[in-house]
């Protein structure tokens, strides 16, 4: 049992430090995000998709979905302390460019934080 975790950690580990050398990398944030498994929390969205949520209306798709799976599995929705104004600012320009369930997350992750006044 010892050894799964450790195993478990060295390759959270890597996939942390390669996510710091290419943060926009989209795979890697989901693969990331997959291998965190139950420990999911908003902290680890923030490190799996700020990068790439900055980056691309793709990433701030997979921010937001990220954040919705997160709330459905633990209740635990998008909180203030994981955001700063770039990455609110970002969200907000790629809203318009996102269609159906993606521009759905996005949405409810900013009006969660209450940021989106509609």
């Amino acid at each position: 049992m010892q050894g799964d975790l450790e195993r478990r950690e060295k390759v959270l580990e890597t996939l942390r430090r390669s996510l710091k050398q290419d943060p926009t990398n989209l795979e890697l944030a989901n693969r990331y995000w997959k291998a965190i498994g139950s420990a999911q929390c908003g902290g680890y969205v923030h490190d799996a998709y700020r990068g790439a949520a900055l980056a691309s209306s793709v990433g701030a798709a997979a921010f937001g979905r990220a954040y919705r799976e997160l709330f459905s599995c633990s209740g635990e929705g998008p909180r203030v302390a994981h955001f700063d104004e770039p990455l609110i600012q970002a969200l907000e320009a790629y809203l318009p460019q996102l269609t159906g369930e993606d521009h759905s997350n996005v949405k409810w992750v900013l009006q969660t934080l209450g940021v989106l006044n509609e």
